[in-house]
């Protein structure tokens, strides 16, 4: 028979309501229906999907994992009815890109303008997360694109370099003794680790997640920081040390093939493979 879309979508208002009784008001349908609906989407699973409650229902854990893919997949198929292609200019629709807060900073500016000029009226949704954060929802098909530092190699994830970058040590003219890093980082703790062997020392240190507020504390004399330098060129006061470690960074443009095979999407793909950061 095959899943219809209306059979997960139906799931998806009951997962939200936890009541079938409600979801039916909502959907606009009658709760016979609505429950035969789920009849046939759950025989289509070949699992059950919820179980009925006095108040309620509730999801079993095969429902709960089937709501998490079928979110994607309403998504991804709302994003698809939306792309229509009469012209250039009349293409509709929305994009994902997961990107760092700090890397959408620099890189952003250099790739939303040019996509806007070519398609003015598509969409585009940014999520913020570390770059294996970023790289993983991209593998998971959760975004369209991402822009990922160092991203990991993964069979099915397309890598194409867009630039570099090195993370080293900054500081100002009056900076106190004091690290001012981000501890959960691999550069960061590389450039430790080589801190360390040469003998230097700290006093003491500030732990942040956010690389602007380490730039911003530097900046005003809180301390030496670790720091991208394209991070750093945001801040004029900010001077690189000498000699001082230096973790070298590649800034990728990454998506998975399998899933742009439509025309836009691959023009998408191909300007965004041209742009050098």
């Amino acid at each position: 028979m095959g899943l219809a879309l209306d059979d997960i979508k139906n799931f998806l208002v009951v997962s939200e309501t936890l009541n079938v009784t409600r979801a039916s008001e909502v959907i606009g349908i009658t709760q016979p229906a609505l429950s035969y609906s789920l009849k046939r989407l759950e025989t289509e699973i070949g699992s059950d999907l919820i179980v009925r409650l006095k108040g309620g229902v509730q999801l079993t854990r095969s429902g709960e994992l089937f709501l998490q893919k079928s979110s994607n997949l309403i998504r991804q198929w709302e994003e698809a009815r939306n792309i229509i292609s009469s012209d250039d200019k009349d293409i509709i629709g929305e994009f994902s890109f997961g990107v760092h807060p700090s890397v959408a900073i620099y890189t952003l500016d250099k790739i939303l303008p040019i996509l806007s000029k070519q398609y003015p009226r598509i969409s585009y949704r940014l999520i913020h997360g570390l770059s294996r954060e970023v790289t993983g929802k991209v593998v998971n098909f959760d975004i369209d694109f991402g822009i990922a530092i160092n991203p990991v190699n993964h069979p099915d994830l397309v890598i194409k370099e867009m630039g570099k970058d090195e993370v080293t040590i900054f500081k100002t003219k009056k900076s106190a003794k004091r690290l001012i890093l981000d501890p959960s980082l691999e550069q960061s703790n590389y450039v430790i680790k080589k801190l360390k062997k040469s003998g230097y020392t700290f006093d003491g240190h500030i732990h942040s997640d956010s690389l602007e507020v380490i730039a911003k504390m530097c900046s005003q004399n809180m301390g030496f920081a670790i720091l991208p330098q394209r991070v750093a060129n945001q801040y004029k006061e900010l001077i690189r040390v000498p000699d001082a470690p230096v973790f070298k960074d590649r800034l990728c443009f990454i998506y998975r093939k399998e899933r742009h095979q439509n025309l836009i999407s691959k023009n998408i793909i191909k300007i965004i493979r041209e742009i050098t950061i």
